[in-house]
């Protein structure tokens, strides 16, 4: 879909903008505006991860937001869609697949506000694409929170290594995607106009992202070797716990499968105090054992 996106009265420019293009759309476009061909493809190439790249009388800025509508997944392609801005005299280009909120919302804002220059609304998309990864940072830390409470707390529900994981790995996709969004703005912070600041505080906002994003990581991960290390002291438990009814019943089975056999010449048996003799040295054998374990203290 093809439109231009309206601007306040004042505006020195053109807000082109399409959405899911098809390429007679992007062919219309690149003759009308004389794009460079390297912007051609990088406008019609779907996989691309946030970069600048300054061309002739053009700069390039692709960057990647959070999908606010699908929310799914735990890749680049599933959790992220790429928005691509190309900046020129007297016009700006937009191109992204599917609207998204934050999108729409800058839009809007942008229309109802004074006069603008074509870098006013790049740096206010940057702004947005970057701030659409606080929302998912902050479920993440909730959830890691809530599992973190449940491996202590038995009344909590467990919800298990897979969820963890699942955390971990979109939290490696977020940090991967804010190190290459910054990277593409530092890039962009060398040529655009920025005279209040706003792209600076943009690429601040994005560190801090990525800082949150690789300590959720680490966390993720320690909560990981911490489930393991946990299941693996409770199977070491449960063990000990055999164990210790095994070093008590071998002896007792030792001495039943001696008596147990059934030869003619066993004196004991037909002794008048066999029977209670041998039960009283179960019994002893039995104290024996609890005695020597309640010393060593195998069995707190």
């Amino acid at each position: 879909m093809l439109r231009n996106l309206p601007l306040p009265e004042g505006s020195t420019f053109t807000w082109v903008d399409l959405v899911d293009p098809t390429a007679a759309e992007m062919a219309e476009v690149a003759a009308r505006y004389g794009l460079h061909p390297a912007a051609v493809r990088d406008l019609l190439n779907q996989p691309h991860l946030p970069k600048y790249e300054r061309l002739p009388g053009q700069q390039l800025l692709i960057l990647r937001a959070y999908d606010e509508v699908a929310k799914r997944g735990d890749t680049i392609q599933a959790m992220t869609r790429r928005l691509v801005l190309l900046l020129m005299e007297g016009a700006l280009i937009t191109v992204h697949r599917r609207e998204q909120p934050f999108f729409a919302e800058a839009a809007r804002h942008a229309a109802g506000g004074p006069p603008l220059r074509p870098e006013q609304v790049v740096l206010a998309l940057c702004a947005a694409a970057v701030k659409s990864f606080d929302e998912p940072m902050r479920e993440s830390e909730e959830k890691l929170d809530r599992i973190e409470t449940a491996l202590f707390s038995r009344k909590a529900p467990h919800l298990g290594i897979k969820q963890v994981y699942g955390i971990k790995r979109r939290c490696a996709v977020v940090k991967r995607t804010l190190w290459r969004t910054r990277a593409a703005l530092g890039n962009l912070k060398e040529q655009a106009r920025d005279d209040h600041g706003l792209l600076a505080d943009v690429v601040e906002e994005a560190d801090r992202l990525h800082t949150w994003a690789d300590e959720l990581l680490e966390s993720a991960t320690h909560l990981m070797n911490l489930e393991i290390n946990l299941a693996s002291q409770r199977t070491n438990e449960v063990m000990r716990v055999l164990t210790i009814f095994s070093a008590f019943f071998l002896p007792l089975t030792f001495i039943a499968g001696i008596y147990g056999m059934n030869f003619r010449r066993m004196p004991e048996l037909e002794h008048r105090f066999g029977y209670p003799l041998v039960m009283g040295l179960m019994a002893v054998t039995a104290l024996g054992i609890w005695i020597w374990f309640r010393r060593k203290g195998w069995l707190r």
